[in-house]
């Protein structure tokens, strides 16, 4: 009998115990301490189990370089596109890329998923947006459509005059000519061509005189006629000295 009550299980013998006491406590014509069953039974049939939860904070990590505005290399060797930013327009890409540069290459992050946090808690993605460097994607976040508002409203970055909002800057409206407005003429002053003297005619050669003879140069009162002078003949100059007449 000691042998078949061993092999019972031991929360079944508890429970057969408790029952032989309540029926030799109502033969007695006690009143049965149902409390004190009830506990023995409890302790004997409840288990407690303990369940411990551990949270893993994700690695600190380096950023060694940036692809684009939304886009960095991490020195894990993964790339990392930002959760919740658009990507960037023709018009602000490179102050999107300057921004990330400067406040993130070199810089110690955390990763949380598809999220890029800083050194000291802050969500890149919201401050990127809130300094008019980056776009929300439609279905942002409440934090980056926030942030996204405030620098709209200031005017920040690329809200501002730079783009205006856009991601490709408009063409500037055509210049308008300008009026051709003409020129008065001048007249040039006519200069005078100078007047050139005509030259003064050549006196005209004494008219040739003509003596027959001696008698008649004489007469005439041209005597002596000397060699050259006009009327001066060879023939009225007998000895050929040159003068005639004499």
């Amino acid at each position: 009998m000691t042998v078949i009550w061993q092999q019972v299980p031991k929360n079944a013998r508890v429970v057969v115990s408790a029952a032989a006491i309540l029926l030799t406590v109502v033969g007695c014509g006690q009143e049965p301490d149902l409390s004190a069953s009830s506990s023995t039974v409890s302790s004997a049939t409840t288990t407690t189990t303990t369940t411990t939860t551990t949270t893993t904070t994700p690695p600190p990590v380096t950023v060694t370089s940036v692809v684009d505005g939304r886009t960095v290399e991490l020195s894990s060797g993964a790339k990392l596109q930002v959760l919740g930013l658009a990507a960037p327009g023709e018009c602000w890409a490179a102050s999107a890329v300057e921004f990330a540069t400067e406040t993130l290459v070199g810089k110690t992050v955390s990763v949380a998923g598809s999220r890029l946090l800083l050194a000291d808690g802050r969500d890149y993605s919201v401050l990127a947006v809130s300094k008019g460097v980056a776009r929300a994607v439609a279905g942002a976040d409440a934090a980056i459509e926030a942030a996204q508002t405030t620098a709209k409203q200031a005017a920040l970055g690329f809200w501002g005059p730079s783009c205006g909002g856009l991601d490709v800057k408009p063409a500037p409206p055509p210049v308008a000519p300008q009026p051709v407005v003409p020129q008065p003429v001048v007249p040039q002053p006519v200069v005078p061509k100078p007047v050139v003297p005509k030259p003064e005619p050549a006196p005209a050669p004494p008219p040739a005189a003509y003596y027959a003879n001696c008698s008649a140069a004489k007469a005439a009162g041209a005597a002596p006629l000397y060699r050259g002078q006009p009327g001066y003949r060879a023939a009225l100059d007998r000895d050929n000295d040159g003068v005639a007449c004499e």
